[in-house]
């Protein structure tokens, strides 16, 4: 127990300590992830399903832990949707970490390097409005390096949809980033 408690004490001292002349506030965190959204249709037609990808880019030097912590005394990356009316969230997928060892750990953690993509599937109602709208989503994430964790920090994040009548004719966007629904 006292060997736990003086990790958890140990990582959040460091994460207060700033590296000489650098800036470690929320500011900075937000600075280390940029994001940005993609819809899988154009147009979203009432009553169809569709995906969102978020594709966080995360500054070299840096990690943030996945969305599945192996310790307690971390903070998962999460991506929260709240669905206006005539919208439905439906699922959330989050990448497995990859494992890396840490001069402030014993045990090795999962975590997000360079590039991850975050998968929600929402359903467009058969009352969803019509018309271009956004789908307001937060980003929750921790950023440290291998000396120091920043602040967690929210981010907002707007996915842009244009939702039309039912049995509109949709097409398939960003083929790269949703693979074939079966």
């Amino acid at each position: 127990m006292k060997s736990r408690w003086f990790s958890v004490v140990a990582v959040l001292i460091v994460g207060l300590i700033p590296a000489a002349g650098a800036q470690t506030g929320p500011q900075m965190a937000r600075s280390v992830v940029s994001s940005r959204s993609h819809v899988s249709l154009q147009p979203v037609p009432r009553g169809r399903a569709f995906d969102v990808a978020v594709v966080a880019k995360i500054q070299s030097a840096y990690h943030i832990n996945a969305h599945k912590v192996l310790e307690e005394y971390l903070i998962p990356t999460e991506i929260e949707a709240k669905a206006p009316a005539g919208f439905r969230l439906l699922s959330t997928q989050y990448p497995a970490g990859e494992l890396r060892q840490f001069s402030f750990s014993k045990r090795k953690l999962a975590v997000y390097t360079g590039s991850v993509i975050l998968r929600l599937r929402f359903l467009a109602e058969r009352d969803a409005p019509l018309g271009a709208l956004e789908l307001p989503l937060t980003l929750r994430y921790q950023a440290c390096n291998n000396t120091m964790c920043l602040p967690p920090v929210e981010v907002p994040v707007s996915v842009h949809v244009t939702v039309a009548e039912a049995g509109s004719r949709a097409r398939a966007i960003h083929p790269e980033l949703f693979p074939q629904r079966k």
